[in-house]
């Protein structure tokens, strides 16, 4: 049961997070652009926009299974404050690579939610199978008649 848990909340959570931020993106909640990696490294840039979205979807789903490893092996800390801290990080690494400058002055608050939520569920979900799998595995007192 822990790799079907795996796989879905890895598959699931990378999918809703790559259509948050086509969300994003087509309603200009943030200033950059999901796929404008592809334009900046060099990489894929005379590929249709479904290729850019899809190569950026495989990425999520590594960065995910390699969260929820590891959230799994930290069940006994908050994971609340753990995402609300990675999310503000994240955020300001990618406004930081995206304006090469220390002093953020557009921090995109909308972006910052949606990854807060995605990290949580990511978190949470690998933290409660941890626990579960916890209890199940103690010793039981044996089956009286």
């Amino acid at each position: 049961m822990r790799i079907n848990v795996y796989l879905w909340t890895v598959l699931f959570s990378s999918l809703t997070f790559i259509f948050s931020l086509k969300i994003l993106d087509w309603f200009s909640f943030m200033k950059l652009s999901p796929i404008g990696w592809a334009k900046k490294w060099h990489i894929f840039s005379d590929s249709h926009g479904l290729v850019k979205w899809f190569i950026l979807w495989v990425f999520v789903v590594i960065i995910a299974a390699v969260l929820f490893a590891i959230a799994e092996l930290l069940k006994k800390v908050r994971m609340d404050i753990v995402a609300i801290f990675l999310a503000i990080v994240i955020v300001w690494l990618i406004e930081w690579s995206v304006q090469h400058t220390f002093y953020i002055r557009h921090f995109s608050i909308p972006l910052a939610v949606v990854i807060g939520l995605h990290l949580l569920w990511i978190f949470e979900t690998a933290t409660y199978h941890a626990k579960m799998r916890n209890l199940e595995s103690r010793n039981k007192l044996p089956q009286s008649v």
